[in-house]
């Protein structure tokens, strides 16, 4: 045997040891990522203002406004601030040991992690440690159910399209070939207002991949909670109202015109668009005890079992926060800008 056939026959049985040490490792991998199959990433109404909170067994991740909205962890208190990476981040999801987002190089991001870190839908351990690309394509939304991340992926070449993707494997499939909303989740479907030829009430079921027509009449941002349908209603001024799937009836909350508004629980917080009164306001779910919160024009209204976090519109710098229930005190949210300064120590 030549020695030029000794050293090709070495080479190729050295590549082949390393292509199936890969693949085992892969395949390990995946089998040690848990996920439990009741996992919801994160709320509808805080993904609906981008996602900036997310609550997850007893931590808070959230994207700090005073470090160009890199990803932080905290306790629901403001206790144990942590950097976990120099990315700016938004739609933050979490599950089992990990934390899911839309991610870019922050501003203030120097050295090896910036040069590595583009723009994409990332995977990141809930310590802070191994960083995973999940996808390189545009990701305008997204929401972990189970093992599954459900998003709206968008290349030049084919727009936006409702995607799904096992998070374990890496496997990627297209559902539907237009834009959905994957915010707002509930007993197996998605729950969302059309884009295209009207603006009804629409649900998607993922165990049979079917689209149903769920309430003929223009809203946006819905948010389901088990018993009725929260959203703006488009044809009344962008008011609050809910539907009520069981009874087929709609209540009006408000006639306030919204922007934004997210729901936690019993109660509902909403931005009041006027040119003369804007404002944030706290009402209960069932529309009773207005409550101004701070007036002004605010948004990225994002809500944790503790705290209510907004940000007044066209200032993404400074994060105010009010109590989630009882109190409408307003702070600033100094906590976190302390934590920039210790992580730079």
């Amino acid at each position: 045997m030549s020695e030029n056939l000794k050293r090709n026959l070495i080479t190729i049985g050295v590549v082949v040891l390393l292509l199936t040490a890969i693949i085992i490792y892969g395949v390990l991998k995946s089998k040690s990522m848990v996920i439990p199959e009741d996992t919801i990433g994160n709320t509808a109404g805080n993904l609906n203002n981008n996602g900036l909170f997310c609550e997850h067994d007893g931590r808070v991740y959230f994207a700090n406004s005073y470090d160009s909205g890199c990803i932080y962890s905290m306790n629901p208190d403001q206790t144990d601030i942590k950097k976990l990476y120099d990315l700016s981040v938004k739609f933050i999801n979490a599950g089992g040991d990990y934390v899911f987002f839309y991610g870019e190089t922050s501003k203030s991001s120097s050295g090896l992690g910036s040069i590595v870190a583009k723009p994409a839908m990332y995977q990141l351990n809930s310590n802070g440690k191994n960083l995973r690309t999940l996808s390189k394509n545009v990701t305008q939304n997204m929401l972990l159910v189970g093992k599954y991340m459900y998003y709206q992926n968008y290349t030049e070449k084919e727009g936006t399209t409702f995607h799904r993707m096992d998070v374990k494997k890496h496997e990627n499939e297209e559902l539907l070939d237009y834009m959905v909303n994957p915010s707002c989740f509930y007993n197996g479907k998605f729950y969302y207002n059309g884009l295209y030829n009207n603006h009804y009430l629409y649900s998607y079921d993922i165990n049979t991949d079917q689209e149903s027509l769920v309430y003929a009449d223009d809203m946006w941002n819905p948010v389901y909670d088990g018993s009725y349908v929260y959203f703006m209603d488009m044809k009344n001024n962008y008011r609050l109202c809910r539907y009520s799937l069981s009874e087929n009836t709609m209540d009006v909350l408000t006639d306030d015109r919204l922007d934004f508004f997210n729901k936690y629980g019993s109660i509902i917080y909403y931005q009041k668009s006027s040119q003369t009164e804007p404002g944030l306001y706290r009402i209960n779910s069932d529309g009773q005890n207005k409550t101004l919160i701070k007036e002004g024009i605010f948004n990225n209204i994002n809500i944790t079992s503790t705290y209510v976090y907004f940000q007044e519109f066209n200032d993404s710098f400074n994060t105010f926060y009010v109590p989630t229930y009882g109190g409408t005190q307003v702070y600033e949210f100094t906590a976190a800008k302390e934590a920039l300064k210790n992580s730079l120590k």
